[in-house]
């Protein structure tokens, strides 16, 4: 990297203003699945669109309930800030639908279906049928 002439004087103050920058990857979400040895490798934040599956006995239903959050009155600094909490209902019974809304993220659902048992056999099910339904929002490798 070449450090402009404006900036010269002072390379360290370049490096640290560079560090605030935002920026965003063009790497794409991957989903790597392992079905021999039941491995499900995914990032935290690949997201699904809303859908819903049904597979075996499995009921999940995961929701996001928005929360705002404000500084005390007349803080200096202090913002306000929109806190999404999410909660899931988890449970084995007769009903066999697993409801994703556009919120989740595929970390979500996996942890849900974890608590409840789910065979890694099972999961890897559910996200192809997410990915087939057009919900899952990565490419899915399949080793």
């Amino acid at each position: 990297m070449t450090i402009p002439a404006e900036h010269g004087a002072d390379p360290v103050g370049f490096v640290a203003a560079m560090g605030v920058l935002a920026s965003t990857s063009d790497a794409p979400a991957r989903v790597v699945l392992n079905e021999r040895t039941g491995t499900i490798i995914v990032g935290k934040n690949v997201k699904l669109k809303e859908a819903a599956v049904a597979h075996g006995t499995l009921k999940v239903i995961v929701s996001t309930v928005y929360d705002v959050s404000q500084p005390a009155p007349f803080s200096e600094g202090g913002q306000t800030v929109v806190t999404p909490d999410v909660r899931t209902d988890a449970s084995e019974h007769e009903a066999r639908v697993l409801r994703v809304p556009d919120t989740s993220t595929v970390a979500d659902v996996v942890a849900v279906l974890n608590e409840i048992g789910a065979t890694p056999r099972d999961i890897i099910a559910i996200l192809e049928a997410l990915k087939q339904a057009g919900s899952l929002q990565a490419d899915l490798v399949i080793m």
